[in-house]
């Protein structure tokens, strides 16, 4: 039985750090920095999912290109939402693992009636795969040993 995404935020708990596009890089870096985080959603005031900015995005189109972070602006080398790839709240864990194995993704945008709800990382996709294998292990356990 594959875990909802939805379940999944719900355990990692609500509220995603984003960043809207008219903001310099510099802003970006400093919210990653912070959060200790490696993407920030752009999104709109309304919160309309607008693309996607990562600390590579930072490092390889701004700072290796030789380009100012505090004159670049998110918008000019954000990933837009047309050329990514976003889950939906009732999607399973399961195919966000398949999506970020296949498409080397790291983070998926979650998505629902076209507002960011929420973000998975590779590393939530992990510990809901590890937890949930660890409970079937315990059930088996109890089953075999007769203690269920």
């Amino acid at each position: 039985m594959s875990v909802a995404v939805s379940d999944l935020l719900r355990i990692k708990g609500v509220g995603v750090e984003s960043i809207t596009a008219d903001e310099t890089i510099l802003v970006a870096i400093r919210r990653m920095s912070e959060k200790h985080i490696g993407c920030l959603p752009v999104v709109t005031k309304t919160g309309k999912l607008r693309g996607i900015v990562s600390e590579r995005d930072c490092l390889w189109k701004v700072i290796a290109e030789g380009r100012s972070p505090r004159t670049v602006l998110v918008k000019d080398i954000m990933t837009p939402v047309a050329k990514m790839r976003t889950v939906h709240p009732g999607q399973s864990v399961a195919e966000c693992m398949e999506l970020m194995t296949c498409r080397r993704h790291r983070h998926l945008p979650v998505v629902d009636d076209g507002k960011l709800v929420g973000l998975v990382s590779i590393g939530d996709v992990v510990k809901s795969t590890i937890d949930a294998q660890q409970a079937t292990i315990q059930s088996l356990e109890k089953y075999i040993t007769g203690t269920y």
